[in-house]
């Protein structure tokens, strides 16, 4: 609590069901815990601020000493300052179109709209529900590990304790809670099918909000399906269940698909004319049905091309999974021979080992053959590459080696220096380098299995 970051986003468009637009964060510098309070204009800012301190400072014990903010209005206000001045809280106010002196509140901020965004469009939630997402993803942040800490998450310095994180579900998945008997008869459904919202920290329940009332519920009863979503196109209003007779084809039913309700009337009108529906697998075809002679013919050259397009693809991912997975099967092939001929060449060049007895109480490690082919820009086999590697993970730490390290390019150094090239007119020569090897010399006696002879 000696330092408190702060920062307001906004204003959020659309604003949500209860008329916000902001959303102020509190950060505390020490646990990097994050707090979030949904305004409806900026001038509600001075109200968050002391909620917050008054939940915090009753939490854990401590005051807050010092604000780190921008020169917003919101935070330069009288009442603002005199409120700070009564209680004895510095304040720091970065300086003008310097937003990078409050680059812990500005990263933040930036991180947990990412995340609210991906969680929206992940599941086609209505922007209108953002505080929700809002509201789960700082309960996320709060226990992710960050790198201002080191090996503990930010509600773990908070709590001194390693928060739990089996209640994490995805944000506006389906949720199937159950109905306590007290709230529905005899004859009626037991689960009610809902949305995941948050979580609730009040109740240590999850927050599920029915569409068709448009009311959230708190439960702890609740089975999840993560992987389906709600349709939000589909009409709100519930049906009348007196009188219901529901018609469902054994064929067609899906438990994702509504089902067909109607009532006796209607079943008696549909007796006499019954009428034909399309079977579920040929929804992802079009008959022609209607189609002029042209747009037929059209459409049938489409297809021929989608099919030639298809088999062509088919037979490019047949070849390329062809390459061999053994040592037996590639010794088959003379092309694969002389790949490994190749790499043992290089390996004796370069003296990578020497031939010895393995000594008692020694540890060999294990070697495999890797093989790829390699296709050029216009589809074509460029060369068949044959790589001899060692089974790194029977290796252990201060035994058979001491660091190990993969160096590898950046792709920003890769794009970077491509620019100036091309702004400078400069020539651009590419190489490839035959056989790499992540160390020049090693302190460690090494023993790897001898190879089998090709």
């Amino acid at each position: 609590m000696q330092l408190i970051h702060s920062d307001l986003c906004g204003a959020i468009t659309p604003e949500s069901h209860s008329k916000k637009r902001y959303v102020i964060t509190f950060i505390d510098d020490y646990s990097r815990k994050m707090w979030s309070y949904f305004l409806q204009e900026k001038s509600e800012a001075f109200d968050a601020f002391k909620r917050f301190k008054s939940l915090v400072e009753k939490a854990s014990g401590d005051k807050i000493l010092c604000l780190c903010t921008d020169r917003g209005g919101e935070f330069t206000s009288s009442e603002f300052n005199e409120y700070c001045s009564t209680h004895g809280i510095t304040r720091q106010l970065i300086a003008a179109y310097s937003p990078q002196q409050n680059g812990v509140a500005e990263r933040r901020n930036r991180t947990l709209m990412n995340m609210v965004r991906c969680m929206l469009i992940a599941r086609d939630v209505p922007k209108q529900y953002w505080p929700e997402a809002v509201n789960l993803a700082t309960h996320i942040l709060n226990r992710c590990p960050t790198t201002a800490l080191a090996n503990i998450t930010p509600e773990n310095a908070w709590q001194n304790r390693t928060p739990s994180v089996q209640h994490f579900k995805v944000f506006g998945c389906i949720g199937h809670v159950h109905l306590p008997n007290a709230s529905r008869k005899k004859l009626d459904n037991k689960n009610i099918k809902c949305v995941f919202m948050g979580i609730n920290e009040e109740s240590k329940a999850f927050r599920m909000y029915d569409p068709k009332t448009q009311k959230i519920i708190i439960s702890r009863d609740v089975i999840f399906e993560e992987m389906e979503k709600w349709d939000w196109n589909q009409s709100g209003e519930t049906t009348s269940q007196d009188f219901l007779c529901v018609e469902i084809d054994e064929k067609e039913e899906n438990e994702d698909s509504p089902r067909e309700a109607t009532t006796i009337g209607d079943q008696r009108a549909r007796n006499t004319e019954r009428t034909r529906r399309q079977p579920v697998w040929m929804q992802d075809y079009e008959s022609g049905e209607g189609l002029s002679e042209e747009e037929e013919v059209t459409q049938i050259v489409q297809e021929k091309q989608v099919e030639q397009l298809t088999q062509e693809m088919q037979q490019l991912a047949m070849f390329v999974s062809n390459d061999p997975t053994t040592f037996e099967e590639a010794v088959k092939s003379q092309v694969w021979r002389n790949a490994m001929e190749f790499e043992i060449v290089a390996i004796n060049k370069n003296c990578t080992w020497e031939l010895t007895d393995l000594p008692i109480g020694a540890k060999k490690i294990g070697v495999k053959w890797i093989f790829k082919t390699k296709i050029n820009e216009r589809g074509e086999v460029d060369k068949c590459k044959a790589r001899l590697v060692a089974k790194g993970y029977a290796q252990q730490a201060g035994i058979d080696y001491n660091e190990v390290f993969a160096p590898v390019a950046r792709w920003d150094t890769i794009r970077l220096t491509l620019s100036i090239a091309a702004s400078r007119g400069w020539k651009v020569y590419q190489l490839d380098v035959k056989s790499a090897f992540l160390h020049g010399e090693i302190t460690e006696e090494v023993y790897v299995e001898q190879l089998k002879r090709i």
